[in-house]
């Protein structure tokens, strides 16, 4: 049975739905049960009498996730999964279109109408829905529709469409008008007293603002300060529209009166609408980028991942931002913790490994194909040079991307460490005895000896623990595919050349120099910035590297290329062995 009961809405059909709306001025549409948006791709694409080559805003809901891509794709906004939980600003929303399901068409008309302010609501109902009014539900929609709306009932609607069926639909149409007299202006003689405002009074309790507290739990005073200034919001736009209002029945200044010119007071519907739905996505954006840069977010990122997950900050601030999407969205970070930690492994080991080329060592790698060999790349175990960090005599720290860089590498190295924090973090140190390190002491972290030299600019790691550095060359060389997964059966021969790797380096770069006639020809110098210069032949410098790799390998009597060699479907039944 289909859960959610999907009947995509056939091109007829949709097209009628379409033809019921009264105003054809669409401004912002909802469309709530989207399914792959075969209503909502339907919308019209002008206002009034007027074309135009651009359609309106359509927001969709959907609880279906794999339609989430298609949708937006089609061009519209996901802004919800479940539309009877919806609490976003229905005053932004002119028209409504749905296909609801049809068990619960009753319940979702209802929400769209408790949710718009002012504007047209069409829905595709099941006609049992409107004719057998036995629920409470149902007959509030049968009231509905006989003071706002109309019905009409049409059958075989669905007797051609993606997913057939004869069941008779109710296509109901209703008008949502906002009291405007009563809602927008209010009471004319309510409160009239005489004028005895002060700065004081006008401020009411915003003098007590500051004293206010939410409960502690940060997701809910999160989610309750968003709908506190949603709320105000509306006051305070619907306020201002009664004020424009009253000031226009008023007239114009006697400056103004005398030629000085002055602008109209907005104070229509359109313009509380507007004004609404521009602080509604302001406050929205003001609240998501809120949570992305929490200590609950970026505790679990490095600065390269929390980058890479405000490069989609557009989908994200796209969504109602309820308790339920802000713990799923921390939910979802959570179900990825095992990408994300490694993700932030491979952001350190392209740290390092990005700059100076003798933080490195290369090893054959394991995966192959019939064009080229790969090339492994490790950490020095040793000691690694991170530039680019000057700082002059009255500097107080790194600056804010290096003191970045130092609590990536506090986070990497306990996460290989099994800990949550480490001890003496790279970051507390540099914070604490930035004036020591400038003088050129050597300082000990949990992980790290480090030695500054601010002239230059170069930070100098000392691994306290080669295992963590190990462990690291270990994972990324695993997820790249440098090395052979875990289980796989290896020969000996060449778990000893990736072991060996630091040792022979200088055999290895000897070797290089020695065939290479230009500086500019070095493959080790082309593979540490193939993987930020796509004109780069890595191929060719690949092979190069494996050349030389061979020659000195075949000095020490080692010879890993017997299992290397083998096709790739023997490394697969290894791999299960």
């Amino acid at each position: 049975m289909d859960q959610n009961q999907y009947y995509p809405t056939p091109e007829a059909l949709a097209r009628r739905a379409w033809a019921k709306f009264q105003n054809k001025k669409f401004g912002r549409i909802l469309e709530p049960s989207a399914g792959k948006g075969d209503l909502a791709k339907l919308r019209p694409h002008h206002t009034g009498t007027n074309w135009h080559t651009n359609s309106p805003p359509v927001d969709c809901i959907e609880v279906n996730l794999e339609h989430h891509a298609n949708l937006r794709k089609e061009g519209f906004s996901v802004v919800g999964i479940d539309f009877l939980k919806y609490e976003g600003a229905g005053a932004i929303y002119s028209h409504v279109v749905m296909n609801p399901p049809f068990a619960q068409g009753a319940q979702h008309v209802l929400k769209a109408w408790d949710l718009l302010y002012d504007g047209e609501i069409v829905a595709i109902l099941n006609a049992e829905t409107v004719r057998n009014p036995f629920s409470k539900e149902r007959a509030m929609l049968g009231n509905l529709i006989q003071k706002y709306g109309s019905v009409e009932y049409i059958e075989g609607a669905f007797s051609d469409a993606e997913r057939e069926t004869d069941v008779e639909v109710a296509l109901v149409h209703l008008c949502k008008k906002a009291r405007f007299g009563e809602e927008l202006t209010g009471s004319i003689m309510d409160g009239l007293q005489e004028d005895i405002a002060t700065r004081a009074s006008l401020a009411g309790d915003f003098a007590e603002m500051n004293s206010l507290a939410l409960p502690g739990e940060f997701v809910r005073n999160a989610v309750l300060a968003f709908s506190a200034a949603v709320k105000a919001a509306r006051e305070s736009v619907t306020a201002q529209a009664r004020e424009n209002h009253y000031a226009g029945l008023l007239g114009h200044t006697l400056e103004q009166r005398n030629g000085s010119g002055g602008e109209t007071l907005p104070s229509s519907l359109d313009w509380v609408r507007e004004e609404l739905h521009k602080r509604y996505e302001t406050l929205k954006d003001r609240a998501w980028a809120g949570i992305l840069r929490s200590t609950q977010v970026a505790d679990r990122l490095s600065s390269s991942a929390q980058r890479r997950l405000e490069s989609d900050f557009q989908t994200i601030k796209s969504l109602e931002f309820t308790t339920a999407n802000v713990y799923g969205f921390l939910q979802g970070l959570s179900a990825n913790q095992s990408d994300i930690q490694i993700g932030m492994l491979c952001d350190v080991f392209d740290l390092i490994t990005r700059y100076y080329t003798d933080n490195t060592v290369y090893y054959k790698g394991w995966k192959s194909n019939d064009k080229h060999r790969t090339c492994g790349i490790r950490v020095k175990t040793s000691r690694f040079v991170i530039p680019g960090y000057k700082s002059d005599s009255w500097s107080s720290s790194l600056n804010w991307n290096g003191m970045q860089m130092l609590a990536d590498f506090d986070k990497a190295f306990a996460l290989l460490d099994g800990k949550v924090e480490p001890t003496i973090s790279l970051a507390s140190l540099f914070y604490s005895e930035f004036d020591a390190l400038k003088g050129g002491a050597r300082l000990s972290s949990s992980y790290f000896d480090v030695r500054y030299y601010p002239g230059a600019g170069t930070l100098h790691f000392f691994a306290r623990n080669k295992d963590l550095i190990a462990r690291l060359n270990l994972l990324v060389g695993r997820h790249r595919q440098w090395l052979p997964p875990q289980g796989a059966r290896v020969s000996d021969a060449f778990w000893l050349q990736y072991e060996k790797a630091e040792k022979f380096d200088r055999e290895l770069r000897d070797k290089i120099s020695s065939s290479c006639r230009q500086g500019w020809d070095n493959p080790m110098a082309k593979l540490a910035c193939a993987r930020y210069d796509t004109s780069i032949d890595k191929e060719v410098a690949e092979r190069k590297m494996n050349e030389a790799l061979d020659a000195v390998l075949a000095k020490h009597d080692i010879d890993p290329n017997a299992l290397l060699e083998a096709p790739q479907e023997a490394f697969k039944l290894l791999a299960c062995a």
